[in-house]
């Protein structure tokens, strides 16, 4: 696609930004301790989410048994829940028929719940291969893998296939502790840029991490959406969850047909 198609989406020149919370644990840090540290993260993270009235997509394995659920649903910003897809299911080695099982699995028991899930973040692999299966579950937002990015590039989403957008990641917290101070404000300086220049701009949360890397990390989230809630106050910048990015850029028509590419899961 051409930067000049990249800018048609950018109604009233905005910059866009995508925030994505990875709520679940990981194996190491599965302990009572670890447990109940990502537990106190998880809703200081809402907290201030909803502090600074900023949507974002939070990730769980399992929305409809997830327990920060219902916490995010008591929440007055339109919030998202999304499907964390980890290694178990996602990814070379877990093969096809294993994916379709696992995400019909988690899909069926969310909707059974009431919950509208239309966003997968698959943490370990892209999913690609496994596009039609996708569709047919009217997944409509995929989160991206980190990837190298070139100094001062905006990493734009793409069109995959039938109305499924994939959003690539562009940051990523916690930082390494080096980057404390600069790191922070490299991310600050990329989302103001954002905000001048009409781009976009994913940035992903790792919440199991920040509860490992303890205080100094929810400080740096709080300090970042602060400042974020101004661009967006001023009408410079507008927040979005994964969900709503698809949903507007579903609104311009395709450049071409696309081919079929449905095929069985096994």
């Amino acid at each position: 696609m051409s930067g000049t198609h990249h800018r048609t989406w950018q109604q009233f020149h905005v910059g866009h930004l995508n925030i994505t919370v990875q709520l679940d644990s990981t194996p190491e840090s599965r302990s009572t301790q670890r447990h109940q540290e990502l537990a106190n993260v998880t809703r200081q993270l809402i907290a201030t989410m909803d502090a600074e009235r900023i949507p974002a997509t939070w990730a769980v394995s399992d929305p409809a048994h997830s327990a920060a659920t219902s916490l995010l649903l008591k929440s007055t910003v339109d919030h998202e829940l999304a499907i964390l897809g980890d290694a178990n299911w996602v990814g070379p080695t877990a093969g096809r028929t294993r994916f379709a099982r696992e995400l019909v699995r988690r899909m069926t028991q969310a909707r059974g719940a009431g919950l509208n899930v239309t966003t997968l973040v698959p943490s370990v692999a892209s999913i690609e291969g496994h596009i039609d299966l996708v569709v047919k579950q009217h997944i409509t937002a995929i989160a991206g893998l980190p990837t190298p990015a070139t100094a001062g590039q905006f990493l734009e989403p793409r069109a995959m296939h039938y109305g499924v957008w994939e959003m690539p990641l562009s940051a990523s917290l916690p930082m390494r502790a080096s980057w404390f101070s600069s790191g922070k404000r490299s991310i600050w300086r990329r989302i103001h840029r954002t905000a001048s220049e009409a781009g976009s701009f994913h940035l992903l949360i790792d919440a199991a991490a920040i509860a490992a890397a303890g205080r100094r990390d929810n400080l740096i989230v709080k300090w970042l959406m602060r400042r974020t809630a101004t661009l967006r106050d001023r009408g410079l910048l507008r927040v979005e969850t994964l969900r709503a990015t698809a949903a507007r850029l579903s609104d311009i028509p395709a450049i071409s047909p696309q081919r079929s590419i449905l095929r069985a899961a096994a």
